[in-house]
């Protein structure tokens, strides 16, 4: 099994048994050839060690018992990477020196990772306070095509979603979660494509929606269609835009706009692969739910 093969299983795998993944990268460190292949491995020990286990110092000694056992030059940017790893882990840990040596764009990117560690663990008092910082850091200046506006997006996106799902979600929690879905929208529109803009339109317009801000949701939820329209999207981004779209409307009140983007949801729907239709099973559900008037 070669590099990607194995870092593919483990992806898959992680989440059901957390530490035997652990256990394997541990095992297969020796298999890093390049500096190229340091960013995605040392990327899933740090997710597996910090969000799956909360092993954060161990985390962190493995990953300097790595750098320690690789067999060939780190570049400049896998020497960022594994230091930014231990860095965050220790952070996480409750090292509160631990990003002192990092600048401010290396700081974002591990406080974006170590936020959305805790939200993966219900610490949502110390994502809040994680977050936040990497906001206020971002908000300073990033240069254009920074990796660390990419983590931004990829964070806020999944800050939004964990907090978004919580039954019991508390008012900061909402706080949070609106934040991180705007943020995810900006830094999105910065570091993706049109792919990644209208999902988080989408994203925007289901955060308003647990908010109770309905009329507020309609704006990113259209957004989301005409981004979507204009790119020529597959059935399966279409289905979701209209959903968001429809589920905005019937929260305020507009029955017939609700009943056409109803109708054009299920349209898109029709036309999704088999395989990918069991992804829109709960807007779908939600969609068909009967109107309350």
């Amino acid at each position: 099994m070669d590099l990607d093969t194995l870092l593919k299983a483990a992806w898959n795998e992680h989440a059901e048994d957390p530490q035997a993944v652990a256990d394997q990268l541990v095992a297969n460190g020796h298999r890093l050839e390049t500096s190229a292949q340091v960013a995605p491995f040392v990327r899933l020990l740090v997710h597996v060690y910090g969000e799956h286990l909360g092993q954060w110092q161990r985390g962190a000694g493995v990953i300097n018992t790595l750098r320690q056992q690789l067999p060939f030059a780190l570049d400049d940017a896998a020497t960022v990477t594994l230091h930014k790893a231990v860095a965050t882990l220790r952070y996480a840990n409750g090292d509160a020196s631990a990003l002192d040596a990092l600048d401010g764009q290396q700081r974002a990117s591990a406080l974006a990772t170590a936020a959305s560690a805790f939200a993966g663990r219900h610490d949502s008092a110390r994502a809040i306070i994680a977050f936040t910082e990497a906001l206020r850091i971002a908000e300073q200046g990033l240069p254009a095509g920074s990796p660390t506006l990419r983590d931004l997006a990829v964070t806020s996106n999944n800050l939004a979603a964990i907090w978004e799902e919580k039954a019991d979600r508390q008012p900061n929690e909402t706080t949070a979660m609106l934040l991180a879905a705007h943020a995810a929208l900006k830094y999105w529109k910065l570091a993706g494509t049109w792919l990644e803009e209208e999902r988080a339109e989408y994203r925007l317009a289901r955060s308003l929606l647990q908010a109770g801000q309905a009329y507020a949701a309609l704006e990113p939820a259209q957004r989301c269609v005409d981004v979507c329209t204009r790119n020529g999207a597959p059935p399966f981004e279409l289905f979701f835009a209209y959903a968001a779209l429809g589920m905005a409307q019937r929260a305020a009140g507009q029955t017939d706009a609700f009943h056409r983007s109803h109708a054009a949801a299920r349209a898109q729907w029709q036309q999704v692969p088999d395989e990918d239709r069991p992804w829109c099973q709960d807007d779908l559900d939600a969609l068909d739910r009967p109107t309350v008037n």
